[in-house]
């Protein structure tokens, strides 16, 4: 029985590499697979079986866990999923698309560091950048949205007859604390969503953040100054992404507002985290981006009107973009 055994497997090499593997190895394997179908965004658009056989004949002389980073990363890669990670160990792996290089503009500005910048143009009009958050602590995410929205206040009590709300370095972070700080600009209630196998409300109310019921950060305005109908430019870009596009997109149907730039990141799926053991833990894109209409946002947000000449961040005055942007809100104020 043995030997018939032996010879099957040996006629059989798909079986063989599945008898045969590492256990740990086909735990992994097995257990992220159930993960990602039970949460992956992308989870109803894919092949399952396929997937599976290729991972577990591209593992097939694999020793550890440890070696499982292009497993995973051909994984990711079938649910064309860029903003996953597989974390194994002290290491990081994940499946990166081909994509253009950003501007010398953009990327020598990262370098220096992004920081939230307010300035009154030609007398009349507010220019706000509005820069990545990190994520934190509750507490440090208050003083983050507290902080934009007393700049936010400081351009309102300026009587400005519209505002730029510049993106076009916002790589992501927290989304919570940048929504409640421009919460003047946007109405009370339901902004936007999540979803996914579930969906998560983007709400405002009473100067907090909440998803769905969840309060996740508040502030204390400093002036009370209605601005829901006022012009609203917002700028966007390459380098608009993630959570400063689920940004971009609560300022979507709003009235008296146009997007202006090129397109963003595409990064537009919401990520959440998973443990399949000890060493092994995923970040999966778990659902899409809704505006306040429930309209989904699968790819990367295109700008109203386009404007691709370069920025021009350390002169904000002649940026085309700025420029543009307030022809636009002179003619709509």
């Amino acid at each position: 029985m043995k030997m018939t055994l032996s010879i099957f497997l040996l006629l059989c090499p798909g079986i063989t590499a599945l008898y045969g593997q590492n256990q740990e190895i086909k735990f992994v394997i097995d257990t992220s697979i159930q993960i990602m179908k039970a949460n992956s965004a992308n989870s109803e658009k894919v092949d399952w079986t396929s997937i599976r056989k290729q991972a577990f004949e591209q593992a097939r002389d694999l020793q550890n866990i440890y070696q499982l980073g292009p497993v995973f990363k051909t994984i990711f890669k079938a649910l064309n999923d860029f903003h996953g990670t597989a974390f194994i160990g002290d290491s990081a792996y994940k499946w990166t698309r081909d994509e253009p290089a950003l501007s010398d503009s953009i990327n020598n500005e990262w370098k220096k560091g992004v920081f939230l910048q307010t300035r009154i143009l030609n007398g009349n009009i507010g220019y706000l950048r509005v820069p990545y958050m990190s994520n934190a602590e509750r507490p440090e995410l208050n003083k983050k949205a507290q902080h934009l929205n007393d700049s936010l206040c400081f351009i309102l009590d300026k009587n400005v007859s519209g505002i730029v709300v510049d993106l076009r370095l916002n790589g992501g972070g927290a989304m919570f604390p940048m929504m409640l700080g421009l919460e003047h600009l946007l109405r009370d209630g339901t902004i936007g969503s999540f979803t996914g196998k579930s969906r998560q409300n983007w709400i405002l109310k009473e100067n907090n953040f909440y998803l769905d019921t969840s309060s996740l950060v508040s502030i204390v305005p400093i002036c009370s100054i209605p601005a829901k109908l006022i012009p609203v430019v917002v700028l966007i870009g390459p380098g608009t992404g993630s959570s400063g596009e689920f940004l971009a997109m609560s300022f979507k149907k709003r009235k008296n507002t146009i997007f202006l730039g090129e397109k963003t990141a595409g990064y537009v799926t919401s990520v959440g985290g998973f443990k399949v053991n000890a060493p092994v833990y995923l970040y999966l894109s778990t659902g899409y981006g809704r505006d306040r209409t429930g309209q989904i946002y699968e790819q990367a947000l295109a700008p109203d009107i386009y404007i691709t000449e370069p920025d021009s961040f350390n002169d904000i005055e002649h940026d085309k973009k700025v420029l543009e942007a307030m022809k636009w809100i002179n003619k709509n104020k």
